[in-house]
């Protein structure tokens, strides 16, 4: 079982792939609740103390269970509140970046990068008040060529990239599935130039999924948020 399941018509199915990635960062960012809206319905989850899933339109209630051996952080690895989630890019591992704010063209976050990150994994991202975020300048400072018009890494920024960002304050992200390696799992990724390798050598099933996850969980960047509480 890979994937996050929900009981219909007297048995467990899988969820779709993007139903499983989504409840898959809820999930590993330990926190009991979290909702999304996702093809026009609002979906509210509870992971504690039991598992289920709400339809906030309908109010029907449907069991789940998360994939097998899947173990969630012991306590939230951010605030409770709007996230999203990136691909770590690049040479940011330590450093500060400024990524697209979902939904709010021109406007983008300042983040924080852990310093024991690695290039590719999916990092959660605190979404600040929309008053609190940075314009199309900022970025422009914060790169290399500065000047009046966008630089190559602000455009990269505008798309759901990153480029290095200067001053002021910075939300701080937290690597998804970070401490499955606590439980003898590898689930990191090896970089070759700006490509990624396959995950490296696993343990079973769950850690070849695992992995995969923290490779492929940020393809939308900008466009979801997700509220966890």
């Amino acid at each position: 079982m890979a994937k996050f399941q929900v009981f219909l018509n007297g048995k467990f199915e899988d969820y779709s792939a993007e139903e499983d990635k989504i409840l898959k960062r809820a999930y590993m960012a330990g926190f009991p609740n979290c909702k999304f809206s996702l093809r026009g319905q609002n979906y509210e989850y509870q992971f504690k103390p039991e598992m289920k899933q709400i339809n906030k339109s309908s109010r029907r209630e449907r069991v789940i269970r998360a994939p097998n051996r899947w173990k969630a952080p012991s306590a939230p690895i951010v605030p409770k509140g709007a996230t999203t989630v990136v691909n770590v890019p690049a040479g940011s591992p330590g450093t500060e970046i400024f990524i697209a704010y979902p939904k709010q063209g021109g406007k983008f976050i300042k983040v924080a990068v852990p310093r024991t990150a690695k290039v590719g994994q999916a990092m959660l991202v605190p979404v600040p008040p929309v008053d609190q975020a940075y314009d199309k300048s900022a970025t422009e400072a914060a790169t290399p060529s500065g000047g009046g018009g966008w630089s190559t890494g602000a455009k990269v920024a505008a798309t759901g990239g990153a480029v290095v960002a200067v001053g002021g304050a910075a939300v701080g992200g937290a690597i998804l599935g970070a401490h499955i390696a606590e439980h003898g799992v590898d689930a990191t990724v090896e970089v070759v130039g700006d490509g990624l390798e396959d995950v490296g050598e696993a343990i079973g099933e769950f850690a070849v999924d695992a992995g995969e996850f923290i490779v492929d969980a940020a393809e939308d960047t900008g466009d979801f948020i997700m509220d966890l509480f």
